[in-house]
């Protein structure tokens, strides 16, 4: 059985809500700027290679990045873990390419 971390966004329209991202596809998480955090994913032929959250400016530690690694290792034998993002600070966009 699969399991996922949930990324939840208040981007407007059809990009608000819960996203599932699957941890076995997950490969290296990377917080490039304050606003924006990358995760790379091993998807093979076809499927998506970069999640980029945008989000609010984390300004302290722990970074969204700290929080996306959390949630990967802190439910090992559950379905879900949710991403706890750190005080104020809040995804407004998620872009797979």
């Amino acid at each position: 059985m699969a399991k996922f971390i949930s990324l939840s966004s208040s981007a407007a329209g059809l990009d608000s809500g819960e996203h599932l991202v699957n941890v076995d596809d997950i490969i290296y998480v990377d917080q490039t700027q304050a606003v924006t955090t990358l995760i790379y994913l091993n998807s093979g032929a076809g499927g998506a290679d970069l999640i980029t959250l945008t989000h609010t400016s984390t300004g302290t530690v722990p970074s969204v990045r700290d929080k996306i690694n959390y949630a990967l290792t802190a439910n090992p034998g559950g379905v879900k873990a949710k991403v706890q993002l750190p005080s104020g600070i809040s995804i407004s966009g998620i872009a797979i390419a």
